[in-house]
């Protein structure tokens, strides 16, 4: 099965996201800052990763999208911000940018689309 890594802060978006992923079939784990993400990428494959930019930590979700990248390079990675917008060199290969607001249902079809074999 697919397995999803949401790392978010605002605790709204993130079970709100985890609760819609689930429902479209996804395994997902879900943490609130970029250090503890890494941990648990340390123990399991991420095979899709949505972050958002602005974490508490050492670690941005960019910081964080690069690691996985690294790690993982067919993972397909979400970067998100309603604040801060990368610049796509900024971003890893394959990675997409969601400005925040975005739709549930955008991540979701995004995320199908990159786990296409």
């Amino acid at each position: 099965m697919c397995k999803v890594l949401v790392v978010e802060d605002e605790v709204l978006i993130r079970l709100t996201l985890v609760d819609a992923l689930h429902e479209a079939g996804f395994e997902v784990l879900d943490t609130g800052s970029a250090d503890r993400a890494i941990e648990l990428m340390n123990e399991q494959t991420i095979h899709l990763l949505f972050t958002d930019i602005q974490l508490p930590g050492k670690l941005t979700g960019l910081d964080l999208a690069r690691r996985v990248s690294e790690r993982f390079p067919d993972a397909g990675i979400i970067v998100a911000s309603g604040r801060v917008q990368p610049a796509s060199a900024d971003l890893p290969p394959r990675a997409r940018f969601f400005s925040k607001p975005f739709g549930f249902d955008q991540i979701i079809a995004c995320f199908k689309a990159m786990n296409r074999p």
